[in-house]
């Protein structure tokens, strides 16, 4: 406020002041007359939009964030393999049954009451890979599923092995692990098996073999000729994966693929390994 207007209001306070005594017959108090002025306060700022003395604050409370309650996660809730896990449902496990694993294989899962010879915990220790003992009923859940997908419940000689590719590579330009990302991709487990420089010794290795065999070459017919001296091996030649099925009616019991990728190219050679592995597991 201006000078003026304060004084102005103090005479119309002082003449109201003189008119109340006057009517109350009392005696009218004295004012001083000294020179009026303002005193200027300085009061802060909190916000930008004034807010009420009588108005409560409101007061925000935050929200409480819901914590996330943990799954509980046993081995009976696991009811597929992963990738990288190998299922050996057997009482007895040996060093045959752990020495010829694909190179994907992280974990073995056997079941709790399984004996293990020392050499088994040696060859996975070797590789680096862990072992897991899963209950009876979780081993029970793997087989059902198992089952559904072989569509054959009899079928458990290959549970342990399912989708894994043992691949050998003799006489042929083409290097067949240049394949393994995207046999992988499609649920294969392929194994190189490089330390080989003859057929004979590719048979013998081959016969111990419970997977399908698949060999990359380009002496087809030495190949065969070879790799048929033992009965364990039937081997089958294919060039297209249309053909091949026709092939496999004839030859059910066949568990050696022989390609020639110098002859149908790379994803063409690709393409009949797939195809060999659907017949070869899923019938």
């Amino acid at each position: 406020m201006q000078n003026l207007e304060v004084q102005a209001v103090e005479k119309l306070v002082r003449a109201v002041v003189s008119e109340v005594y006057r009517t109350q017959n009392s005696s009218v108090p004295r004012f001083s007359k000294g020179k009026t002025y303002e005193k200027r306060v300085s009061v802060p700022i909190f916000a930008s939009t004034p807010v009420s003395a009588s108005a409560p604050v409101p007061v925000q409370i935050p929200t409480p964030i819901p914590t996330p309650i943990p799954e509980k996660k046993g081995e009976n809730s696991v009811k597929t393999l992963k990738s990288d896990e190998i299922l050996l449902d057997k009482q007895v496990i040996t060093l045959r049954d752990v020495e010829n694993l694909p190179r994907c294989v992280r974990r073995v899962i056997v079941p709790q009451s399984a004996i293990l010879t020392p050499s088994v915990r040696d060859e996975l220790s070797e590789h680096e890979i862990r072992l897991a003992r899963y209950s009876a009923e979780a081993i029970q859940a793997f087989l059902s599923v198992i089952s559904e997908v072989t569509g054959n419940a009899q079928t458990q000689i290959n549970h342990s092995r399912l989708g894994a590719l043992e691949v050998y590579s003799l006489f042929t330009p083409y290097h067949p692990e240049a394949l393994f990302p995207h046999w992988t991709r499609c649920g294969l487990r392929p194994n190189l098996r490089s330390s080989f420089v003859c057929f004979d010794g590719i048979r013998t290795s081959m016969a111990k073999n419970e997977t399908l065999n698949v060999l990359f070459t380009s002496r087809v017919d030495e190949a065969l000729c070879r790799l048929h001296r033992d009965e364990k091996i039937c081997a089958i030649h294919s060039v297209h994966p249309e053909k091949l099925s026709v092939q496999w009616k004839d030859f059910p019991s066949a568990n050696t693929l022989v390609v020639n990728p110098s002859e149908i190219g790379i994803y063409l050679a690709g393409q009949v390994v797939m195809r060999g592995a659907e017949l070869f597991y899923h019938g």
